[in-house]
C-alpha cells in the first residue's frame, strides 16, 4: 500500500505540469478498450439492480435539463447546463467537498439514458458533454473533482447500467448511443490507469466494479486485463468482505454498495470460476449482513460513517424482511436482540480495519433501538465529513450510548478520515451468558482508564435491562441516549422518563443510577441535523471498585426488571464480579 500511495502523491503533484502527455497517454488507453454496443451480456436483473442506487425521479430529470440538482439535501440551481459550475461549494463543506463530488458522480444519467426518451438521453449527452469539456489534467485538484478515480467509477456505474437497460429495450437510437459509448470509454480507460489500490477499501471496490460492469457490458476483454480483474477483485474481496458478509469498514452504506459490487462480479464470465464462486458466496452473505443492519422501518442502521438516502433502503431493494432475532454477525462485531416490541442493534466490533479506520465512529458497545418499528434510541449519525469540531464529536465516544468515562476518548482522531490510536471491542461469548434465563447479547471495551462493559438481556414481559459497567472509579462513568425528537418525552420520577408518538408509548426507567434530561442533535440525513433529546444517565459505586447503571427500556413490570439483574449480578454478594465483565 504504500508504494501505491508514493504514485499517488507524485501523480498529483506532476500530472498538472504534464497535462497534455497524460490526457494522451489515458485517450491512447481508452482508445484500446472496447465499445459499449449491444449489452446482451448484462443480465436484466443485473442492470435494474444497479439501477436503483442511481435512479431519480422525473422531477429531477426535469430539473437537471435546466441545470438545477438537489443532492444531499440541498438544492442549486445554475440556470443551464452551460452555466454548471463543477466546483461549486456549499458554506458548510470546508474541506471534503461532497456536494461537489456526487455532482461530478452524475448519478442523474442513469435515469436520463435508461428512461428511453430521447429527450431525456439528449440531455444525458449535453451534461456529460459539458463535463467532459470543462474537466482538465491542468488543475491542481483535478484527480479530486474531474478526474476522481471513484467518482468516475460511479459515472461509469451510473451511465452503463442506463445504456443496457436503454439498449436492451431498443430505447437508445444509434445517434445518441455513440456519444455516450465514447464518454464511458474515456472513463474506463481513466479508471484503469488509476485503480485506487492504496486505499483497500471501499473505493478499490467500485474501481473494479465499474470496470467489471464495463468489460460486460461491452462483451470484450483482453486476456491481461481479464487476468488484472480477476487477481484484483479475489483480493478485495477476501480484504474487504469478511466471512459472514460484513464489509469491512462496517458502515451499512457502504455494506449496500458491496452488495451492488458483488452481484457484478458474480456476473462476469471473464473472471475465473473461482473468483465467481467467491463472490456469489459472499454477496449472499453480505445481504443477508446488510440485512441485518436494517431496521425495522426498512432503512438502515447509522454506525460509523452511515446515512440514509445514499443507498437504497434493504427492506425494499431485496424484497426481504428485517429479522429483529437474527442473533449476531460474529465476524463483523455486531448484534441483535428483540423483546415483545422492541428490537436492537449493538455494535461490539472493532472501529474499521487497522490499515484504514477511516470511516469509523468510537460508537463502542452502542445500541439503536426501534420500539414497535420506530426509531427510538439513535445514533448521533454524520452530519458531514470535513474536519473540524462537528466531525470530531460526530466519531467520538461521547456522542454515542455506550459506556464511557467522562472526558476521556478511546479512540484519537486526526484530520477527517485518520485514527491516531486504534481501539476495538469485543462480543461477551454467549457461553459466558449461556447461566442467564433469557436471551442476551453484550460487549467489552478496554481503554486507558479502565474496562467498560455492557450486557443487555430481554425482559419476560417485554423490554430489555441493560447493564453497564466500569472497572475502575478513577474518572466518573456516563452513558447518553439520544432519543429521536419525534418523540415527545415526558417524566414521571428522576428514575423514570416515558416516550410517546402517535398510538405508540414506551418509557425508559433507571434502576440503578441517576438521570437526567438534556437536549442534543443527531443526523439521520448528511448536512441535515434534527433535534434530540439526550438522556444523560449516571452509574453508582457497584461496590466492587467500579461502577455501575441498570437501566431499563420498553419494560412494563419494573420486578421482572430487578428480578433479572439480580440473576445478572449472581456472584456478586461474595464480593466477585460477575462472570460477562
Amino acid at each position: 500500500m504504500a508504494v501505491f500511495q508514493v504514485k499517488r502523491i507524485v501523480r498529483n503533484k506532476a500530472v498538472p505540469r504534464f497535462a497534455n502527455l497524460y490526457e494522451q497517454s489515458i485517450r491512447s488507453t481508452a482508445a484500446d478498450l472496447p465499445v459499449v454496443l449491444e449489452c446482451h451480456n448484462v443480465p436484466t436483473a443485473l442492470a435494474s439492480f444497479v439501477g436503483q442506487f442511481y435512479a431519480h425521479t422525473p422531477s429531477e430529470l426535469d430539473d437537471a435539463a435546466g441545470g438545477k440538482f438537489e443532492i444531499l439535501g440541498r438544492t442549486v440551481d445554475f440556470e443551464s447546463i452551460e452555466a454548471i459550475d463543477w466546483c461549486h461549494q456549499l458554506p458548510d463543506e470546508r474541506d471534503i467537498h461532497l456536494w461537489r463530488m456526487k455532482l461530478g458522480q452524475l448519478e442523474v444519467v442513469h435515469s436520463l439514458v435508461a428512461s428511453g426518451d430521447p429527450a431525456h438521453q439528449r440531455i444525458a449527452i449535453a451534461l456529460l458533454s459539458r463535463f467532459g469539456r470543462w474537466r482538465s489534467f491542468a488543475e491542481p485538484d483535478a484527480f479530486a473533482v474531474g478526474w476522481s478515480p471513484y467518482c468516475a467509477s460511479h459515472r461509469l456505474l451510473a451511465l452503463v447500467s442506463g445504456v443496457a437497460i436503454a439498449m436492451q429495450q431498443d430505447n437508445l437510437a444509434e445517434d445518441l448511443r455513440v456519444p455516450l459509448a465514447a464518454f464511458a470509454r474515456l472513463d474506463a480507460g481513466f479508471v484503469w490507469r488509476n485503480i485506487e489500490y492504496e486505499l483497500r477499501n471501499n473505493h478499490t471496490e467500485r474501481n473494479l466494479a465499474a470496470l467489471c460492469l464495463y468489460h460486460l457490458a461491452a462483451e470484450s476483454i483482453s486476456p491481461k486485463q481479464a487476468k488484472v480483474l480477476d487477481r484484483e477483485t479475489s483480493r478485495i474481496i477476501r480484504a474487504t468482505v469478511l466471512a459472514d458478509g460484513t464489509q469491512v469498514e462496517r458502515s451499512a452504506m457502504y455494506q449496500g454498495l458491496t452488495v451492488m459490487s458483488l452481484r457484478i462480479f458474480a456476473s462476469c464470465p471473464f473472471l475465473s470460476a473461482a473468483t465467481r464462486k467467491l463472490a456469489a458466496e459472499r454477496g449472499a452473505a453480505a445481504e443477508r449482513a446488510w440485512l441485518f443492519l436494517t431496521h425495522e422501518d426498512g432503512d438502515i442502521a447509522l454506525f460509523n460513517d452511515s446515512w440514509i438516502g445514499e443507498v437504497p433502503a434493504p427492506g425494499g431493494l431485496l424484497h426481504k424482511k428485517v429479522d429483529a432475532d437474527a442473533g449476531a454477525l460474529a465476524s463483523g462485531g455486531y448484534q441483535r436482540l428483540s423483546s415483545g416490541g422492541l428490537s436492537l442493534i449493538m455494535d461490539s466490533g472493532a472501529i474499521g480495519p487497522r490499515w484504514n479506520p477511516g470511516h469509523g465512529h468510537a460508537d463502542f458497545l452502542a445500541l439503536e433501538v426501534d420500539v414497535d418499528g420506530c426509531r427510538f434510541i439513535v445514533d448521533p449519525g454524520t452530519s458531514l465529513y470535513c474536519t473540524g469540531r462537528q466531525r470530531d464529536r460526530d466519531r467520538g465516544a461521547a456522542r454515542h450510548n455506550g459506556p464511557l468515562y467522562v472526558g476521556s476518548e478511546p479512540v484519537i482522531f486526526a484530520d477527517c478520515f485518520k485514527v491516531g490510536r486504534y481501539t476495538r471491542a469485543v462480543p461477551i461469548p454467549q457461553t459466558t451468558l449461556s447461566h442467564l434465563s433469557v436471551p442476551a447479547i453484550g460487549g467489552r471495551v478496554s481503554t486507558a482508564d479502565g474496562q467498560c462493559s455492557r450486557l443487555v438481556a430481554a425482559v419476560p414481559g417485554g423490554g430489555v435491562l441493560v447493564v453497564d459497567r466500569w472497572s475502575k472509579r478513577s474518572r466518573a462513568g456516563r452513558t447518553t441516549l439520544l432519543i429521536s425528537s419525534e418523540w415527545v418525552i415526558g417524566t414521571k420520577d428522576p428514575s423514570e422518563l416515558t416516550a410517546q408518538r402517535g398510538r405508540y408509548s414506551t418509557r425508559l426507567v433507571v434502576v440503578n443510577g441517576k438521570l437526567a434530561l438534556d437536549t442534543d442533535t443527531w443526523s439521520r440525513r448528511y448536512l441535515q441535523v434534527e433535534e434530540a433529546t439526550a438522556a444523560v444517565l449516571s452509574p453508582v459505586s457497584d461496590g466492587l471498585g467500579g461502577q455501575v447503571l441498570v437501566f431499563g427500556i420498553g419494560i412494563t413490570r419494573i420486578e421482572e426488571a430487578e428480578r433479572l439483574y439480580g440473576e445478572i449480578t449472581r456472584g456478586s454478594a461474595q464480593k466477585t464480579e460477575p462472570r460477562w465483565l
